[in-house]
């Protein structure tokens, strides 16, 4: 038996794998750091969110699954397959993303997919977008320019009376080699990815302080080819509908695996969480919300001017 924590979130994982260490090792690759945020092991798994039992095969697939609506009671899971392994056996970890997505909220936090954190050291500024819409392009030229970058691609936030705060998220960044000539780009990496996409492990780069408030939302719209930038506000049942989308987006499975991801309930505790986050970023962010479009480097530009980040 492991037990793994991301915040003090606990799941039990029974592998019948012979090293069991190996799901450990797979799990802090840069690969699977990519999508899931940081993964500790713990000696002591309580309180205990979720229980899988991981039996060895090829592949992977989830065989059956209980969920435990109240954060008293805890999720579980039977699996078959191999351990997550970069272009070989990659649906394990978007599982775990799965898991950990709902055992979070029950505990009071969310699990934003699509989603980047900036800050200036003090306070952050929440970047959304769908696919390919300049979120890492915009992260790498936030760090050329000297900001922190608290999340790259999965970020958890947790909602209180003065706002959206962020807690941690993934911190591994992949971007496209162009933009060191178009934007002037001056991040060093140390990987790339099959496809020649290079690959900076930010937690070598810094550990910035955390929890910081959101105090700027920003859902964005930048290509390569696009000139300027403009900003148009969100407001009312649209923030409500955008945040809607980021926020259950990996537990209604909308990031896919092989042979399909689950179709996780939105009720108890978890719904309750979801309530208070839409809630929040209804109350707290009316007068700064914004769809930004344009030139990634622009669109920077705009955002810290307009969020007022310094550095």
């Amino acid at each position: 038996m492991i037990c793994l924590s991301i915040l003090g979130t606990s799941i039990k994982v029974l592998v019948d794998h012979s090293d069991q260490d190996n799901l450990l090792r797979s799990l802090v690759s840069t690969f699977s750091r990519r999508y899931l945020p940081r993964v500790q092991r713990v000696e002591y798994c309580e309180p205990v969110e979720a229980c899988i039992k991981w039996i060895s095969g090829e592949g992977f697939i989830v065989e059956s699954v209980y969920y435990g609506d109240e954060s008293s009671i805890p999720d579980y899971y039977t699996v078959r397959g191999g351990l997550p392994e970069a272009y070989v056996n990659e649906s394990p970890v978007f599982f775990l993303l799965q898991v950990y997505a709902r055992s979070l909220a029950k505990r009071g936090y969310v699990l934003l997919t699509d989603s980047v954190t900036i800050s200036d050291g003090e306070k952050a500024i929440l970047l959304l977008g769908y696919p390919h819409t300049g979120k890492s392009t915009i992260s790498a030229i936030a760090l050329t320019h000297g900001y922190s970058v608290l999340s790259t691609e999965n970020t958890i936030v947790k909602p209180t009376d003065n706002g959206i705060v962020v807690h941690g998220g993934t911190r591994v960044l992949v971007f496209d080699p162009r933009i060191r000539e178009l934007y002037g780009v001056k991040v060093e990496s140390l990987e790339k990815t099959k496809h020649g996409y290079e690959i900076v492990d930010l937690e070598r780069r810094d550990h910035p302080k955390l929890p910081q408030r959101v105090i700027g939302v920003y859902l964005i719209y930048t290509s390569f080819a696009a000139t300027g930038s403009s900003l148009s506000p969100i407001k009312g049942r649209k923030i409500a509908k955008t945040i809607w989308y980021f926020a259950t987006g990996l537990l209604k499975g909308i990031d896919y695996y092989e042979p399909s991801p689950l179709d996780i309930p939105i009720k108890g505790s978890v719904a309750e969480t979801l309530t208070k986050l839409i809630n929040t970023f209804v109350e707290n962010y009316s007068v700064s919300f914004y769809e930004a479009f344009g030139s990634p480097l622009e669109v920077f530009k705009t955002i810290v001017e307009k969020s007022n980040l310094s550095i």
